[in-house]
């Protein structure tokens, strides 16, 4: 079975600036990498002007997409009461970590600032 990635915001990010060429090496070897609606809406609140937005979701066609349940809002629930106090865990990123867990795939972050005090999660990256 093939390794399943979900990519963080900064990750495309820096794929879209041409910054980040890892993207295509693990798309070259076969690992499903995945983005969700937060990131995707994350992404595309960064466009400058309406091209930029359709050039934006063209390159967003690569990425295979997963669904956020109910049970995700119930764990990044869980995960704001207990890290957002101590480590400053944001809302989107709880979202993003909990669909992370549910599916059991790894987050490839390269804020991994952002994530490393949540135990369950295993992040990919720099």
């Amino acid at each position: 079975m093939s390794e399943k990635i979900l990519c963080d915001t900064c990750v495309l990010i820096d794929f879209f600036k041409g910054c980040n060429d890892e993207i295509i090496e693990l798309n070259k070897k076969g690992i499903f990498l995945f983005i969700n609606s937060i990131i995707e809406l994350e992404i595309l609140q960064g466009a400058r002007n309406k091209r930029e937005m359709q050039q934006l979701e063209r390159k967003l066609q690569i990425f295979y997409r997963l669904d956020i349940p109910l049970e995700n809002f119930q764990v990044a629930r869980s995960l704001i009461k207990i890290y957002s106090l101590s480590h400053g865990l944001r809302l989107a990123d709880a979202l993003i970590a909990a669909n992370a867990l549910i599916y059991d795939l790894k987050l490839y972050t390269l804020n991994h600032k952002d994530f490393k005090f949540i135990p369950e999660l295993v992040l990919y990256g720099k």
